[in-house]
């Protein structure tokens, strides 16, 4: 998630460092960083979250036993796994 901004913004920052207008104005380097980073963040963070899967499946074995205990009482031993979002 951070690595485009880790890798790409001194690369950027480095060519535009030679431009005649940035070697003039050396106060804006900083909130150009930042607005840079803010601007990586904002695209990459959804890409992120997309890449790795919500759905999660777990073992029954693995829940606490009152949850088990609720599962086996339900459902008998039909359920040998249990599936959840993992959310944000």
């Amino acid at each position: 998630m951070a690595a485009p901004g880790m890798i790409l913004l001194p690369v950027i920052m480095e060519r535009l460092e030679k431009l005649r207008f940035m070697q003039k104005v050396k106060v804006l380097h900083a909130p150009l960083q930042v607005m840079l980073c803010g601007c990586f963040l904002i695209f990459m963070v959804p890409v992120a979250c997309g890449l790795f899967p919500q759905k999660c499946e777990l073992p029954a074995s693995y829940l606490e036993p009152q949850l088990r205990d609720a599962i086996k009482a339900n459902y008998g031993e039909l359920v040998p796994s249990v599936y959840f979002n993992k959310g944000l």
